[in-house]
């Protein structure tokens, strides 16, 4: 009996109480598994946060433009017109049909008399002309009870029948045929604009001033 418990001392020990039999575990070896603790050490590579760049729109400054200022000239006999360019040279009268104004112009370009006066549109047409006839007193040979004074005639009314000449505003003598009452047919005021029926009414005093000034054969200069 002590030989067997020595032999299988090495392995076990075993011992017999009574009819148990107890195994005691050797130290070198056991039923029980060993175990190993495992330590994982996971490893958080840096993160690196790309932040997008945000572009600032370039900022225009506008400047609000002024207010426009428009600068209208007034002509008159005080402020009166400049001489018109391509208007003819030497000694000569200029008429504007659309300003409706009159220039006496002498040789070396001296302007002597620059005036509003009133036509009919498109009356006569734009050309030269020269003056034919004259006299202090007339009157219209359609309506005779319009009188005029001062007339320088230099064309031909497109009818073909009247003439066509500077003069004063005419009066209406009487009332009936063209007038409908006596008296001056317009005023000064109205000189400037379109009042005439074909002839060009002048103020008295530079209608006189023009007839004393004009020759027979001076140059007249009709422009649009």
């Amino acid at each position: 009996m002590q030989t067997l418990v020595k032999w299988l001392a090495p392995v076990g020990a075993v011992i017999i109480f009574g009819g148990v039999v107890a195994v005691a575990a050797s130290g070198e070896s056991s039923n029980e598994a060993s175990t190993t603790s495992t330590t994982s050490t996971t490893i958080v590579s840096p993160t690196t946060t790309t932040v997008p760049v945000t572009t600032i729109p370039e900022t225009t400054t506008t400047t609000a433009p002024g207010p426009t200022t428009t600068t209208v000239v007034v002509y008159s006999r005080e402020n009166p017109r400049p001489v018109p360019e391509k208007s003819g040279t030497g000694r000569r009268i200029v008429f504007a049909n659309k300003a409706n104004w009159v220039w006496i112009i002498e040789e070396d370009g001296t302007v002597t008399l620059s005036v509003p006066v009133s036509g009919r549109e498109f009356v006569p047409t734009p050309k030269t002309y020269k003056v034919f006839s004259k006299s202090e007193f007339s009157q219209s040979t359609v309506f005779p009870e319009i009188k005029m004074k001062w007339s320088t005639r230099f064309a031909i009314s497109p009818n073909g029948k009247n003439t066509i000449a500077f003069h004063e505003i005419p009066t209406c003598a009487w009332t009936g045929g063209h007038c409908n009452k006596k008296g001056l047919m317009q005023t000064e005021e109205q000189l400037g604009t379109f009042q005439s029926g074909g002839c060009i009414r002048m103020a008295s005093r530079d209608a006189e001033f023009l007839y004393n000034w004009v020759e027979m054969g001076t140059k007249v200069v009709v422009l649009a």
